[in-house]
């Protein structure tokens, strides 16, 4: 059996009480924080069943994401 594995969502240190309050108002208080090693902080989410994941993935701010980016060209990873 495969374990479930959580969801993870990466914010800038100085925007970390603004996106666990914006996911709290949404039902989707994240079970822990931690730092990776850049400096990020990251909100860790328990498994949820998939009935559910399309609710956090909506109440997810994206607005404050640290890892926005836009892909261009055919460099690895995203080409063959």
């Amino acid at each position: 059996m495969v374990k479930p594995i959580g969801t993870r969502f990466s914010v800038k240190p100085e925007d970390e009480a603004a996106a666990v309050a914006y996911l709290r108002e949404r039902g989707f208080p994240p079970a822990s924080v931690e730092t990776d090693a850049e400096g990020l902080r990251v909100l860790v989410f328990s498994p949820l069943p998939d009935d559910q994941m399309s609710g956090l993935v909506q109440a997810i701010p994206a607005h404050l994401s640290a890892k926005i980016g836009i892909v261009v060209g055919e460099r690895p990873p995203f080409s063959r």
